[in-house]
């Protein structure tokens, strides 16, 4: 089993759930071009990392094969940028898989997803699931709570583990700052409140920085210089970009407006979710985007 990992050492800054460009086509193939475009462009915005196959990239959608492929392409092309692959295949054996195959990345961590499909799961289950995680990768491990589309899980897990810590989708008051008074990292995973979550944080995690990943990384900056009022500007004005998000498929929503504004094509969504509709104004929903408080 791994030893615990020092939070401030491991994960810090700005990462994007970075949305996965998916074709037309009879599979909804994934165009693995547009994907290192959409990374190379949140590069240059000054983002930590990327998130590749989470919740907003459609990850429970992608088979192993088609993530692999992917990230054999993602990996040496990344740089300095950190990669932290998203581990959410539903049942352990192709967890473990996935980890095996991780082990030979020079990722900087993993973030692993419980199974979903079977709901209320005992604490001990999950230690049961995630002890085999832990013997299984030589990377740091991120837990990713998010009760709203997984199962939960309770800081005691988060905090007894040998772990780096949590991605906190889940926003339960004191939820975050459990986890980091015992020590443990914690990545905020939504936007609402991100000053205050970020102030028992390492980071975030944000969806919406793959659209305005410059104004993500200013909040961030101005938390973290004590820079209250601009904060507070800035995600006051992150709230109205998140609400035209929610129009649509969320993925969807993104990927238009990312590809206003670095002319990648972004594609579709793959089934079950449904594409925006064709009356969807991309680039007015951009300019409303980038429009905001001075950062």
């Amino acid at each position: 089993m791994q030893q615990p990992q020092d939070p401030a050492g491991v994960l810090e800054g700005v990462y994007v759930a970075n949305v996965t460009p998916f074709r037309d086509d009879e599979r909804f193939s994934i165009d693995v071009d547009a994907y290192l475009g959409h990374v190379r462009w949140l590069a240059e915005q000054g983002v930590t990392g990327v998130i590749p196959f989470g919740t907003n990239g459609e990850g429970p959608s992608v088979t192993t094969r088609e993530k692999t492929a992917v990230l054999d392409a993602l990996v040496p092309a990344s740089g300095s940028l950190h990669v932290v692959p998203t581990v959410a295949e539903g049942n352990l054996p192709d967890t473990l898989d996935l980890l095996a195959y991780l082990d030979d990345q020079p990722v900087d961590a993993v973030m692993v997803l419980p199974p979903y499909f079977f709901r209320p799961v005992s604490p001990e289950g999950l230690r049961l699931f995630y002890d085999r995680v832990l013997a299984a990768t030589r990377h740091p491990v991120v837990l990713y709570h998010i009760p709203k589309y997984a199962v939960p899980l309770p800081t005691e897990l988060v905090t007894g583990l040998p772990v780096w810590g949590v991605k906190d989708s889940g926003g339960e008051a004191g939820y975050a700052a459990a986890v980091h008074a015992a020590g443990k990292g914690v990545l905020v995973g939504t936007e609402d409140d991100l000053p205050g979550r970020l102030m028992t944080a390492h980071g975030s995690i944000s969806a919406l920085a793959n659209i305005v990943p410059e104004h993500v990384v200013a909040l961030y900056g101005h938390v973290r210089e004590g820079r209250s009022a601009k904060a507070a500007a800035l995600s006051a004005h992150l709230l109205q970009v998140r609400a035209m998000t929610k129009q649509y498929a969320a993925p969807g929503v993104l990927k238009k407006v990312a590809e206003q504004r670095h002319g990648h094509p972004m594609g579709t969504v793959r089934p079950p979710l449904t594409p925006v509709p064709p009356s969807f104004d991309a680039a007015a929903a951009a300019a409303r985007a980038v429009a905001g408080p001075t950062r």
